[in-house]
């Protein structure tokens, strides 16, 4: 019973992270960079003691952490989303273009369409 949860498991977690995957880890990797980039950082500022910008450069690093998640949000998450929206629309088109008769395809098929005005007029 628990392997078929693993295996359920782990398929969820292939399908949500396959369209992820090249976004994530160019996530991961800036956030990686600038977090050795702050420590070199904060090695220097130990070795000196000038501790002016520490404040400025710990700010730095959070403002970077968020703007880089946003852009990828923004890029990944927003091109998943559209590709979503997309594939829902087309079913929803071909549900209704199908091939079976519901019984209004003369309707369909007619360029325009008489109003009841038009109707009375040609009864003559």
């Amino acid at each position: 019973m628990y392997k078929l949860l693993k295996i359920g498991a782990f398929i969820m977690a292939g399908r949500f992270l396959k369209p992820r995957l090249k976004g994530l880890i160019a996530l991961i990797a800036f956030w990686l960079v600038l977090r050795f980039l702050h420590a070199e950082y904060l090695s220097y500022v130990e070795l000196s003691n000038d501790t002016q910008y520490l404040v400025t450069a710990t700010l730095t690093k959070i403002i970077l952490y968020v703007f880089a998640f946003l852009i990828y949000v923004f890029i990944t998450e927003r091109k998943i989303l559209l590709r979503s929206q997309r594939e829902i629309e087309s079913r929803h088109r071909q549900e209704f273009s199908s091939t079976e008769d519901d019984g209004f395809d003369f309707i369909r098929q007619k360029k325009k369409l008489d109003s009841s005005a038009e109707k009375l007029l040609g009864k003559d």
